[in-house]
């Protein structure tokens, strides 16, 4: 008897099992409600955010960097300097430039000092026309040679001024591209230098979506870094050409930023364009709502069910046109207000329960 029940026992554990299993859990999906009339009124493109004045710092000369004086992001103030190289060897020269610029300063004087002599001379016949030629030629090489003195002494002067990298403008170091100690080449940038406060956003859009941009045209930009919070942007440059790409460049200037937004974050936009009555009508769907078998393409719309509280996923044929950006076009097999499934499909099938989640 003991034994029957040691076998029985497991059994019915195994049963039970499969009874829960039986009950499959409401599975939650993202979706999305088709509208014919926004989808051809309304398009979303990829963004990043970047400074609206943004330069690559440089030394004029080369050298040894010496010191980086402010750290990431601390405001820096106009005409500040940002970093020096060692400029021994600048002031060096510049001290030779300064003592030739002397010497020749009193060479010239000497000169128009012995010119003026010779010149009353000869006024008075006390002078040939030979030594009067000879002083008035010492005179105008010696103006030369002060003024080819001044142009050294200027360049040398210039050569230590540019061994100090100065601020363009209000800003902040974005990212730092050498370091102290280090030996940087004339030319060679040394730090990224963005402007404080005024961000921009820079896109791509098809060519059948810039003819209808214009500037000055409102956008709405999302972060995924900031939640629940939407921006106000304007379109501010709009590019002419590609580029080689099929895209071409649009630039949207922020508004009421609150120093949130940085450089460099990714966001979304949203375009609306006014109707267009002529223009063709389509839907547009993500890709990843999209399922493929041998059957066809298809997408899992919502049905309701008797219980408010989930939906019945329902397996539907559709006809796909071309792939864009934002996703498929559908050509045929969906209606406005139908909702789709646009994520999980992999674990979705025709006649599952599901429950909806907040896009």
């Amino acid at each position: 008897m003991k034994l029957l029940t040691i076998f029985i026992i497991p059994l019915l554990l195994v049963g039970c099992k499969n009874n829960v299993d039986k009950k499959e859990s409401v599975r939650p999906v993202f979706y999305q409600t088709i509208d014919q009339t926004s989808a051809s009124g309304t398009r979303n493109f990829a963004g990043i955010s970047q400074a609206e004045n943004e330069a690559n710092l440089s030394f004029k000369v080369g050298g040894t960097l010496e010191k980086i004086h402010f750290k990431l992001g601390v405001p820096i103030k106009e005409g500040n300097i940002i970093a020096h190289l060692n400029s021994d060897d600048y002031k060096i020269n510049y001290q030779k430039a300064a003592a030739s610029k002397k010497n020749a300063q009193i060479q010239m004087e000497n000169a128009k000092s012995s010119f003026n002599r010779i010149e009353k001379l000869f006024a008075s016949n006390n002078a040939s026309l030979s030594d009067f030629e000879k002083a008035k030629a010492q005179y105008e090489s010696a103006k030369t040679v002060l003024k080819t003195a001044e142009s050294q002494l200027k360049a040398a002067k210039n050569q230590l001024d540019y061994t100090k990298l100065i601020a363009p403008f209000l800003g902040s170091i974005s990212k730092i591209l050498a370091k102290e100690n280090e030996m940087v080449g004339s030319g060679k940038p040394i730090l990224i230098f963005s402007s404080n406060g005024n961000i921009e956003i820079k896109t791509q859009v098809p060519e059948n979506v810039i003819k209808r941009v214009i500037i000055g045209q409102v956008a709405k930009i999302s972060f995924t870094s900031i939640p629940n919070k939407t921006f106000k942007g304007t379109i501010s440059e709009i590019g002419q050409s590609t580029g080689g790409a099929s895209t071409f460049p649009l630039i949207i200037s922020l508004s009421n930023t609150n120093n949130e937004i940085l450089p460099g974050m990714a966001c979304n936009i949203k375009l609306t364009f006014e109707k267009d009555l002529n223009a063709e009508k389509y839907i547009i769907i993500p890709v990843d709502a999209v399922s493929h078998d041998e059957a066809g393409d298809f997408v899992y719309i919502l049905k309701n069910s008797n219980d408010k509280e989930y939906y019945i996923a329902t397996r539907k044929n559709i006809t796909l046109g071309r792939l864009t950006s934002n996703g498929y076009e559908v050509v045929n097999g969906l209606d406005n207000n139908e909702k789709i499934i646009t994520a999980g499909l992999s674990f979705m099938y025709d006649g599952r329960k599901v429950r909806l989640l907040d896009n």
